[in-house]
């Protein structure tokens, strides 16, 4: 049983960062695993579905932190010997601070008090605070010159934030005092998983064989999350004492409030995340969109499932150019926040928000593999990749239902 708790978290974040690869990229697509192996968390520690939508929200943001950070060159450094190293020192680096500062904030919202306890809600907000700070401070300072570089610096050089998020995971740290178990754990297994996932391209390259035919990006992807998952999971059983799921009382709002607050909240995160010249525009717009679930507790399920679902609509809606693309997946994301609204009124389990996410997450895959489908070995690839997920969400089907009793 202590096994299935670490592999199911696990597995759930390795599935969830191959639908991140494919169907979302940088900040917002990383709210696709957060948001799923917090539920995951949820459900292995007996959470309801009060603690179950605050943390959720919390750990959909605090992965997509980390999506901001630049690694496609860094790759390109690791699958090329003579640059084996650096590239192998900055991958492990970013995992690293990409596990940090999401353990630390996931690993905060897990042992806060409940949502319904105001004490937390003061020194938590200036530890937020003080992550865009930290942002601000290691990209002026560190990143902008470029003192320590894992891109290119002549061949379009990539702005990197690694050192902000470093810096303002270590100040929330220092002003939270909590989560730091989770933090560290979480800066072992990610530095670990993106270091292996890494070395795993940089074999599969030295391959004599046709590389279409062997997603090795897809391998550091699914390497990655399953280590960082399995940490996270690791300090989840050591730092929280699973609590009895018990009867929720959540506050609440109309279904057309939730509904109203979840689209302001969406679309000023989506329009300032895409349209702000700021580095570091998620850590500020992830930041007060924390900020805004703190004081309104019902909005919870709005960020962690439906602005998820809302980003990655959108990607796949970039694949037929046009507006009618764009309404339809609006109009999805709009009937995604009715659905979760009226469940958050009936205080459903975690396991059902986990569900949905992770099936309409793989549905959008499919979609998105079908539209985008080209003759060759690409598509056998992918074939193969939907029909392994098939079958890992078939044994996560059954472990919720387990973790659910």
């Amino acid at each position: 049983m202590l096994g299935n708790k670490i592999l199911f978290p696990a597995l759930t974040m390795s599935v969830a960062w191959g639908f991140r690869g494919f169907i979302g990229g940088g900040p917002l697509g990383a709210m696709i695993p957060g948001a799923l192996v917090a539920l995951a968390l949820c459900m292995v520690l007996g959470r309801n579905a009060t603690d179950s939508r605050r943390i959720a929200a919390f750990g959909a943001v605090a992965i997509g932190f980390g999506g901001e950070m630049t690694y496609g060159q860094t790759v390109g450094f690791i699958v090329a010997p003579q640059t084996y190293w650096w590239g192998l020192a900055g991958l492990s680096l970013k995992g690293a601070v990409w596990g940090l500062l999401g353990g630390a904030v996931l690993g905060a919202a897990f042992e806060a008090a409940s949502e319904d306890d105001g004490r937390d809600r003061g020194p938590m907000a200036v530890a937020l605070g003080l992550i865009v700070v930290g942002a601000w401070f290691g990209w002026t300072f560190i990143n902008q010159p470029k003192l320590i570089y894992f891109s290119h610096p002549t061949d379009r050089p990539r702005p990197e934030i690694w050192a902000g998020l470093l810096i303002g995971a270590l100040l929330f740290l220092l002003a939270k005092r909590r989560g730091a178990g989770w933090a560290v754990a979480a800066f072992i297994g990610g530095g670990i998983g993106f270091g292996a996932g890494g070395t795993l391209q940089a074999i599969g390259r030295s391959l004599p064989v046709d590389h279409r035919w062997f997603p090795w990006w897809k391998g550091m992807e699914f390497t990655f999350g399953f280590c960082f998952g399995a940490a996270l999971a690791w300090a989840a059983l050591r730092c929280v004492r699973p609590t009895p799921a018990g009867a929720a009382s959540p506050s609440q709002a109309p279904v057309w409030m939730e509904m109203a607050g979840g689209a302001l909240v969406g679309a000023a995160l989506i329009g300032f995340e895409t349209a702000s010249p700021l580095r570091f525009s998620y850590t500020l717009a992830g930041v007060v969109m924390l900020l805004i679930v703190m004081r309104y507790p019902w909005l919870g399920w709005q960020v962690a499932i439906t602005i998820t679902c809302l980003a990655f609509f959108l990607d796949c809606a970039e694949l037929v150019p046009g507006a009618p693309a764009v309404t339809v997946a609006i109009t999805c994301a709009v009937g995604v926040s009715f659905w979760i609204a009226r469940w958050n009124a009936a205080a459903r389990p975690p396991r059902d928000y986990y569900l949905f996410l992770l099936l309409a997450s793989l549905a959008v895959s499919l979609l998105k593999a079908v539209l985008h489908a080209r003759p060759g070995p690409g598509l056998y690839v992918e074939q193969a990749m939907f029909l392994a997920g098939s079958g890992l969400l078939a044994w996560m089907w059954r472990r919720t239902h387990e973790l659910s009793m």
